[in-house]
């Protein structure tokens, strides 16, 4: 089964509470693996949509990718570049405020 926030999905979908959760997730056990980094004052977490589908196999590299829009679209997460290397375009994510705000309001007492 998997798990996502209510008050993500009320607002972007079931999809993009699947993938907000997993990025979630990702920025917790992946912080000490040089996966996140602090930039802008945000913790962000590098993961490509294809890690995502591999995480959760129910969804697809589209659906993924449509989450990811949607979420951005909301304010619910930021999507950036940092990598060094001009061949790799894998992106990094982390939460607006506002996000964090709906993760942390979703979560069960």
């Amino acid at each position: 089964m998997t798990y996502f926030r209510n008050t993500v999905a009320v607002k972007c979908g079931i999809n993009a509470a699947i993938v907000a959760e997993i990025i979630w997730e990702l920025q917790k056990t992946e912080f000490d693996k040089s996966k996140t980094v602090y930039h802008r004052h945000r913790r962000w977490c590098r993961c490509s949509q294809p890690m995502i589908t591999l995480i959760c196999p129910a969804l697809s590299v589209h659906m993924v990718k449509d989450a990811i829009k949607t979420l951005n679209d909301m304010g619910v997460i930021r999507k950036e570049c940092f990598n060094e290397d001009k061949f790799d375009h894998t992106n990094w994510y982390a939460f607006t405020e506002y996000g964090c705000r709906l993760m942390n309001e979703g979560l069960k007492p």
